[in-house]
This record gives C-alpha cells, structure tokens and sequence, in this order.
C-alpha cells in the first residue's frame, strides 16, 4: 500500500494513535463527570430517573429494588445504579443510609451518587426541591464534537433532616472545631492564682447565678489582665447579637459565651460566627458539644424543697410524679402530650399531673382546636395535686420542655429525690466535674415505656447509693447561686488539664 505526498507512514501511525487515545479520554472524562458525586432525587410519584449520555458509551438509570428482596420496610426501598457502557454493565446499590456504596460488580465504571433515600414513608429530599441543571458531555469521538444534555439533579436536602422531624434537638446549630489547643491564648492565664475573669455589660450584664461574679475573686476589670471573658447573651433583643463588634473580641479568643436560652437561635448569634469562642449554657448538645471546650451549665431550680431531705427515700408519700405543662404541636417537648407519657400515670404511686394551659399552647389551640384533646381532663388532674406534695416522691420525672435541660433537675435533688431525666441529645450539665451516672437515670424520649419498669427493678441497696449522691452533689455544687457559680468556674479551670499548677486544686 502506497500513499502518495509528502505524509510518511510513521507520521500516519502518529496520528491514528492520538485519535485512539482521544477517545480513550474522552471516555474517562464522561467516566470523572459520572463519578463526581451528584444530588439525585426520585419522589413517590416519578420514573426511575435516567442519566443518559446522546451517542455516548453509557446509559445510566437509577431504580429501587422491591422491598422483598432488600428485606427493608415498603418505603424504604434500596436505590440501585445501573450502567451499561459498550456492552458492559457496571452495577452499584447504595446503602440504605442513602450515602456510602457497595459494588456488586465492576466493570468499566463506579458512579458515585448520594441519593436521598425514602425514610418509612417520607423522603429526606421532597420532589420540590429537584432542580434543571445544564451540563456539558463530551462524545465518545471525535474531542471536538460536544453535546449539551439536561440532567435533573436535586439541590441538597433542603429543611430539617428525617432524623430531627419531631425531634429538633437533633438538628442544632453547629460550631467551629475548636479545641483548647488550637482555639485558646494560654498566654493570657499565665502567674495567676485564679483565672481572672472580664465581664462585658453588653449585649447583658452578668445574669441568674453569675450576678456576683463582679464581687469575686474572679474578677478584674482590666481586660488586659483578664484570662477569660464573658460574654451574656440572653437579652430581649428582637435581632441577633453579633460578639464580634466587642472590643476586646479578637476572633473570639478566650471568649466564653454564656446563655440560658431555650433555642440558640432564639437569642444567640448564628454558630458559625462564634469564632473562637466557647459556649457556656444550658443548651449543649451531643451532636455538636466540644469536650474539653465548652461547659454545660444547669439551669437553676425555681423551688428548693430541701425540708424533705430528710424522709427517708424508701418511705416516702410517692414512688415517681411529675407536674407541669404539656406542649402541644410539632414543637420540642411535644412528647409530654404523647399517650406514652400521660399513660406513666397510675392514679396511686405514680402521678403524672400535666396542663395545656400556656401562652403559646393557647396561641396553638386557637388554629387549631383539635390539638387539645384530652386537656380538660388532665387540667382536672393538674389541680387535684400540689407540687410540694408532689416532691414528696423517692423518684422524681425531670422530662424536656422547650431545651432538653429541665428545672426539674435541680429542684427534684433538693427535696432529696432521685431525678429521673427524659431528654434526647443532651449533654448533662458540668458532666466533666460531676459522676451524674452515681446518681440520677436518664432515659430518651422514644423508651418512655421502659421507665416505671426500669425503676422499679432496682434494688434498695441502688437506692440508697443513688440518693446519697445526689443529696451530696446538691448541696455541694447546686444548692444556691453561689455554688453554681463556683461549680462553674471549677468546671471551666478543668478545661486547663494542669497546665497551670494554681489552677489544678478545685
């Protein structure tokens, strides 16, 4: 075979081969476009959802395995990928967890896809919120000839997760990953005897048990002098408070963020502006607690019935009771108007006495009137039973109310009762200083059942241990304000692990 002109037969082997290697490479291209990962979402009304490449190697399609082959429930179908690229298929199934994969075989291609998965009849991702997006595809050959095809992607899941639907404790605002080491001038506590403390006066003076801070001897007010500064941030601001405009701030370094509020939102500026700030609250939460950073505060008792301390805890008038508010909705502490909850209640030893009667639960029962069933009844109930009397109780139920923490707590120990905490995703206040586990019970919300039984099975011996300790933790770090106070300030000089000796003692 000849050719004629000046082209030389190496010279056309050199430019069969770069046209061979340009389809290989357009190939991976498509391959890395497939495999960079892509919201996909399939609600309970469309088609399986096709990604195909127009005169391309691969058409794609996601689907749901039927329910009887994954074993999972009706809704919660297992997604499956399946390409088939020149003849060979490459299959992919997603967990049910809707993020990590499992290759069931390998052929030519892995497609990373994070689909929102159907949670027992609901979906993370609704079909509003899927959205048209244009994306450029190479062809298979020859590189210069592109196509634009449209793929419809879903945006990330918009709202609150599956996981929190009912349950907003699990979905709280998040923080900077801070540490001590990476997040603190130890500098600044350098040859003191005590961490000395400079308090600000806005957005709020000091508030509840820090009031007497200013007359301690942690304070100083010579910010240059000062180890930490305190920042409170309950106000009734109608706007966010923003720390940063401080004028000490600094990026939030050595700042200690002090709130009592129900919601951090409600009053706190939004997590991610915090800096390198520390949060010092009632509002902690497992989910995005930094230990070792930041310290939970109890909220303080309303009521001290220490006059019953001394009944003996196997004799008292009750075994387990609770008075107090329902709250009704899809609202945090909704579980208190659950039938799990009121049904504790057994009319002899176990009272669980609960009222609708509340500003916003009143707001609630206006639009919607249907919410109140059962509130008239339970108001009967409410007002047959005291709360004194009620104290009068070897255990004591402290359950969520608008925050997972509870008055209940401190005013259940001060009458010398065990407290018995219903609550999710709640770090117990200054946990790192105080042995909880030698004292109160804690339960979460979805085992309300399990409580009277689990309580009931403990031994005397138990009981007694636990009511001794909860009798000493009380008087000794949460009876008044200035054990509180104290109790904190110790809990915040154990962040220093002996770093400085002054501080190690406490």
């Amino acid at each position: 075979m000849k050719f004629k002109g000046s082209l030389s037969l190496p010279a056309i082997y050199f430019f069969m081969f770069l046209n061979i290697f340009a389809c290989i490479s357009n190939f991976y291209r498509m391959n890395s476009y497939l495999s960079t990962p892509s919201w996909f979402s399939a609600g309970p009304d469309t088609k399986p959802l096709k990604l195909s490449m127009r005169d391309g190697n691969c058409t794609c399609t996601v689907d749901y395995v039927p329910p009887q082959v994954t074993g999972l429930s009706k809704a919660a179908k297992l997604p499956t990928l399946s390409c088939k690229c020149k003849n060979e298929t490459a299959l992919t199934s997603m967990h049910d967890d809707g993020r990590s994969l499992t290759e069931t075989s390998t052929k030519l291609i892995q497609f990373l896809c994070p689909v929102c998965t159907p949670v027992e009849g609901k979906y993370a991702c609704p079909p509003s919120a899927r959205t048209v997006e244009t994306v450029e595809v190479a062809k298979a050959c020859p590189p210069s000839v592109h196509t634009v095809e449209t793929v419809e992607v879903a945006k990330p899941c918009p709202g609150v997760p599956w996981y929190a639907d009912g349950r907003p404790w699990h979905f709280p605002p998040k923080f900077p990953s801070c540490t001590m080491d990476t997040c603190f001038n130890y500098s600044k506590c350098a040859n003191m005897a005590e961490p000395l403390v400079y308090t600000y006066d806005r957005p709020s003076p000091p508030t509840r048990y820090f009031q007497g801070i200013n007359e301690s001897k942690y304070w100083t007010d010579d910010p240059e002098k000062a180890c930490f500064f305190f920042v409170f941030l309950d106000t009734n601001y109608p706007w966010p408070i923003w720390p940063k405009d401080l004028p000490h701030w600094n990026g939030g370094m050595n700042h200690v963020l002090i709130t009592y509020a129900d919601k951090w939102e409600s009053r706190n500026p939004p997590g991610d502006s915090i800096g390198n700030a520390s949060i010092m609250g009632t509002i902690v939460y497992q989910s995005t607690y930094r230990p070792g950073f930041d310290i939970p505060i109890p909220l303080p008792g309303k009521a001290h019935m220490t006059h019953l301390q001394s009944v003996p805890i196997l004799q008292r008038k009750y075994f387990a009771t609770f008075r107090g508010t329902r709250y009704l909705g899809n609202f945090d502490g909704a579980f208190r108007s659950s039938d799990e909850f009121r049904g504790l209640h057994n009319g002899e030893d176990v009272v669980v006495a609960t009222t609708c009667r509340q500003y916003t639960n009143n707001k609630i029962l206006e639009e919607h009137p249907e919410l109140g069933i059962h509130c008239d009844e339970d108001r009967e109930l409410y007002t047959k039973f005291g709360f004194k009397d009620l104290m009068n109780t070897t255990f004591g139920l402290a359950p969520a109310g608008r925050q997972p923490a509870s008055y209940r707590l401190i005013e259940v120990m001060s009458a010398g009762a065990i407290p018995v905490l219903i609550t999710d995703n709640y770090v117990k206040p200054l946990d790192t200083y105080i042995h909880w586990h030698d004292c109160l019970l804690e339960f979460p919300t979805s085992e309300i059942p399990r409580i009277i039984p689990a309580l009931r099975a403990l031994t005397t011996k138990d009981i007694l241990y636990r009511q001794e300790n909860c009798l000493r933790i009380y008087n000794e770090f949460l009876k008044d304000d200035d054990s509180l106070m104290e109790a904190s300030m110790r809990a915040l000089k154990e962040r220093f692990m002996g770093v400085f000796p002054s501080f190690a003692h406490v």
